[in-house]
């Protein structure tokens, strides 16, 4: 429970329930997709795939098959409930943007097994609070954060630590300097901001997963010129295969700068080879003259 994080909803507090070995072999026998289970409980498919090893009663994981009756449950509708319900959201919220009625969104999350909120009161919020701050506090210098207990520091607090990024399949983190605020992006990480924004993601939604301001965000997504479209949806959930079809569709890749190390770029073009971070950058603007000169 320490490592669960707490909901706050018009003064209404709410400590998410943790989720067990029991729980993910549920779903899993419900669902037959790790990738699907993963998302509904907000685990990783590592996770999900650790709790079924072992498992005699293991089904086939041959992935998620749309039962044949009206108004079925979609894959892509499993993961959204299982997103915005892990972000807090409430049944109505849900139920308004899966376009369904409020029932069989909470029957639905009921029949998965999906955990309940465990409503508190304001006092045992606080010590809640309390509980994830000593945690993340005590914990060693080298240890990775959950994003619960990284949501409870102070942006200073953070530095040279650590931690999760919430709502992901796979585990993906980012860092803090030690003696700065500024952020330390990994390759995979990277990779998931662009993921979502291809996604159209709310970058609202994706700041608070990342648990940056939105103001960073919108900079690394510019610098690693991976912003789809002038006008953007607000989307309170990331489908993973959303993003993989606007790449796919679009022929979008991945390409590494020539001139600045760690600089890697999208493009839809096989010729561009320098990124907009090299050529914005003064220290390196002659070389990026010459560069061109020689192409």
């Amino acid at each position: 429970m320490s490592e669960r994080a707490l909901i706050i909803r018009n003064d209404r507090y709410w400590i998410e329930q943790s989720v067990s070995t029991d729980m993910i072999r549920r779903v899993c026998r419900l669902t037959r997709d790790f990738a699907v289970t993963a998302e509904l409980l907000g685990i990783t498919i590592r996770e999900a795939e650790a709790a079924c090893e072992g498992w005699a009663k293991k089904p086939a994981m041959d992935g998620y098959k749309v039962p044949d009756r009206k108004k079925a449950w979609r894959r892509r509708d499993l993961i959204i409930l299982g997103q915005m319900w892990n972000r807090g959201a409430q049944a109505d919220e849900i139920a308004k943007t899966l376009k369904r009625s409020r029932s069989s969104v909470s029957g639905k999350r009921r029949s998965l097994g999906l955990p309940a909120r465990i409503q508190v009161s304001r006092e045992q919020a606080m010590a809640h609070h309390c509980a994830l701050r000593k945690s993340a506090l005590e914990s060693a210098p080298d240890q990775i954060l959950t994003w619960a207990q990284a949501s409870v520091l102070t942006q200073q607090e953070r530095r040279g630590r650590t931690w999760a990024v919430r709502a992901c399949r796979y585990q993906v983190t980012v860092s803090s300097s030690p003696n700065s605020d500024k952020i330390r992006w990994n390759e995979a990480a990277n990779i998931e901001c662009a993921h979502r924004y291809f996604a159209l993601q709310n970058h609202h939604i994706i700041a608070d997963d990342f648990l940056l301001t939105s103001n960073s965000v919108r900079s690394h997504a510019s610098l690693e010129e991976c912003i789809p479209d002038s006008r953007r949806k607000r989307l309170a959930y990331f489908v993973a295969e959303d993003a993989l079809d606007y790449i796919r569709t679009r022929n979008i890749f991945r390409r590494p700068c020539n001139i600045l190390d760690d600089a890697s770029f999208w493009t839809n073009s096989s010729l561009r080879r320098i990124s907009r971070r090299a050529r914005n950058s003064r220290k390196l603007r002659g070389i990026v003259d010459t560069y061109d000169l020689a192409a």
